[in-house]
This record gives C-alpha cells, structure tokens and sequence, in this order.
C-alpha cells in the first residue's frame, strides 16, 4: 500500500512539484490522486500539503511541516561512507554529491539542503549503513512511528 490523498485536497498542485518519484497526478483545483505502484512512502507530499490531505498506508493523517528547513535531511557517517556514489545516483533531487574525490574515493555529503525531500531513498541504497534519515519530530508528536 502507499500513501492516499482524501477528498480534503484543493488540487492546488504542491504535492506534485514535490513528490521525487512523480506518482501523484491530477489537475489544478481537483482532487489528485497517488500512484500506489510508484509511491515510496516518503511522506514529502503530505509534508507540504496545506490541507493535510494526505494519509499513509495505515489511515493516518500526516502532518503538514510548514517550513522546509525542518523536513528530515540525510545524516551521513564519514567514517561508514565507502564512497561507493550509490546514494548520489539515486538520489531524485541531486542534492548529494561526493567529496574529496571520485566514487570509492570521496565520502557523500548533503551538498544542497534546500532541494533534499528527506525521502530517504538515500538511505535504502546504502549497503553500508552510512546513511539515516531521522523521521521529523512532528510523527514523534503525532504519535506515528517512523
């Protein structure tokens, strides 16, 4: 299952410019819809959504974060980071990039926090663990595990 939007949606689009994986579909002011098939779970959309429209896969409403700057970012061990660039490839809104050298040469690093999601698609590709993406404090409050 993967993340819905409820009838509460505005079609103001902002799920859509969001989303990293481009499931979410609909036109301007009507309701959109979520491609369960390509969804990740990230919860990026509901995280913008000024309506709180969005629900995960077990019916709970995901709260709105309102200012991105508080969304959950990557934090990347040096130390663990093999510099393999996996993550950096895979990552949809090219906000990693390698330092110090080439792959297996260099360590990831968050070069652009602004553009980061925090879908975490980082950290499912990283076979050495290097990589957490720490659920935002508003699930903790809203009672919903990461």
């Amino acid at each position: 299952m993967a993340h819905y939007i409820t009838d509460k949606c505005i079609g103001c689009t902002a799920c859509v410019n969001v989303c990293p994986v481009d499931c979410i579909t609909g036109q301007r002011d009507h309701l959109h819809v979520i491609d369960a098939g390509q969804c990740i779970d990230c919860h990026a959309c509901a995280y913008i959504c000024p309506v709180e429209a969005i629900v995960d896969r077990w019916g709970r409403t995901i709260p709105r974060i309102k200012k991105r700057a508080d969304w959950p970012k990557p934090v990347i061990d040096p130390v663990l980071c093999s510099g393999c660039n996996f993550c950096v490839d895979v990552c949809p809104e090219s906000c990693l990039s390698l330092e110090g050298g080439g792959p297996f040469e260099g360590v990831a690093v968050l070069a652009d926090p602004k553009a980061c999601v925090g879908c975490g698609l980082c950290e499912d590709v990283c076979a050495k663990g290097a990589i957490v993406v720490p659920p935002p404090k508003v699930l903790e409050e809203a009672g919903i595990p990461a």
